[in-house]
């Protein structure tokens, strides 16, 4: 979904959880984002990122999707890379590779080897990791996020749909206490309705009859924000319209079928 005009910059309703995300990064207290599906995640995560000064901006390792260990452990290095560090640039450059070079670099590692040159570079450095959209952690999953909060020092926030071992596996022992977890809850009613006249404006909804639009949106949405943008998305679209009514059932029923492919396609393999 590609966000335009107003509603790339809005957050609408999340400024206490901004606040304490933003907090946290600068504190280096790691920290678990969860909330249900389209509560706001990742937007969260990339606006408080945003919102640094460049210099600690510049520090942020990001993913998002599924991974082995071997495969995170490839795309944090990667990020260093980019990110200029020391370590990982002389290790890399010294095996003659460079960016364009790096993937078939990486594939010629040990798992061992590079486990060696991301912790000796998160130890040196000043970094912050932020895993997004990881299914449920096998327990060497969270054995190796374990060792960069704790051997390295280096906080990691990352996302989940609760705080349980089925909701984010043996990541639940790294998040153990309430001090670690952000909770995304649904908006309050008056900040629901900010972000849909919002969406309302964005997407080109004012010129239609929107009798009974309103009530419908937060009611399907259950004021998720993610739910709330998505479905104004749709109801923009032509197909819905008849004549100038959008047929909002159909809309919601499109969208809960989206988010089923999506999940399915995030479904946890459990590999290691």
């Amino acid at each position: 979904m590609a966000i335009t005009g107003v509603l790339s910059d809005a957050l609408v309703g999340r400024e206490r959880e901004l606040y304490r995300l933003r907090t946290a990064i600068q504190k280096r207290e790691s920290q678990l984002i969860w909330g249900q599906r389209d509560a706001g995640k990742t937007f969260l995560i990339r606006q408080a990122i945003s919102g640094l000064p460049e210099a600690e901006r510049g520090k942020c390792v990001y993913w998002t999707g599924t991974a082995t260990g071997r495969h995170l452990v490839s795309r944090f290095l990667r990020g260093l890379y980019v990110a200029g560090d020391p370590v990982v640039r002389r290790k890399v450059h010294a095996d003659r590779a460079g960016e364009l070079t790096m993937d078939r670099w990486l594939n010629k590692q040990s798992l061992l080897r590079l486990r060696g040159i991301l912790f000796s570079a998160a130890e040196h450095g000043d970094y912050r990791f932020f895993v997004d959209h990881l299914p449920p952690l096998t327990h060497k999953m969270a054995h190796l996020l374990k060792e960069i909060m704790y051997r390295c020092k280096t906080p990691v926030y990352l996302t989940g749909h609760g705080y349980s071992q089925r909701e984010i596996g043996y990541a639940r022992s790294l998040y153990w206490a309430d001090e670690y977890r952000i909770q995304l809850e649904p908006l309050a009613e008056s900040a629901a309705q900010e972000l849909l006249e919002m969406c309302i404006s964005n997407f080109g909804l004012a010129s239609l009859d929107l009798a009974g639009f309103r009530e419908e949106i937060l009611h399907f949405s259950e004021r998720l924000p993610g739910s709330i943008v998505k479905m104004c998305e749709l109801a923009a679209d032509s197909r819905y319209h008849y004549g100038d009514r959008v047929k909002l059932k159909l809309v919601h029923v499109d969208y809960l079928m989206q988010a089923n492919r999506l999940a399915m396609n995030q479904t946890p393999t459990f590999v290691q």
